[in-house]
């Protein structure tokens, strides 16, 4: 599979899923705020207490192109967030990648910034034609693709791929 295919696969399954799971993390330009960050999670998880666990991708949004830059799954995934949040916030150890890369001085969003957050009962469809469905799989075939499509901004570190 090449770069376009890869490229267009991602594509295929955020798009499926971004209406519907979006919270706005950050406008470009705009300060982050975590205590607004993490009241969104939370209304957000509420709304499908049903589910026993999560998958999780922080994406960079354009009019264009949504650019997956963190990849997770998580059973709770606003206690998760509420940590890295705080810890890109505080830009110290493997966040100081994460800072670099999605803030300008003073908390400021270089780019807009979108989290999907999708319940793992609501999940239809793998990345990859004919895979499994089940949180992980997905989670790495995400991983997978977004690091052979867009490697230089994946903040997971190789090796990690589950």
């Amino acid at each position: 599979m090449d770069f376009e295919q890869k490229k267009h696969l991602l594509e295929e399954w955020i798009n499926f899923y971004k209406d519907k799971f979006r919270i706005q993390f950050a406008a470009e330009g705009n300060r982050i705020n975590k205590k607004i960050i993490e009241d969104l999670i939370e209304r957000h998880c509420t709304n499908y207490s049903d589910s026993n666990e999560y998958i999780y991708l922080l994406c960079m949004s354009t009019d264009n192109d949504t650019i997956p830059v963190y990849i997770g799954k998580s059973l709770n995934p606003y206690t998760r967030w509420k940590s890295h949040v705080g810890k890109l916030l505080e830009g110290k150890g493997s966040y100081l990648r994460w800072k670099n890369l999605l803030l300008q001085d003073h908390e400021i969003a270089i780019h807009s910034l979108i989290l999907l957050i999708i319940p793992d009962n609501e999940i239809v469809t793998s990345p990859i034609p004919n895979f499994p469905k089940t949180v992980g799989s997905v989670e790495y075939q995400l991983v997978s693709l977004v690091s052979d499509a867009y490697p230089n901004t994946l903040l997971n570190r190789e090796g990690n791929r589950r």
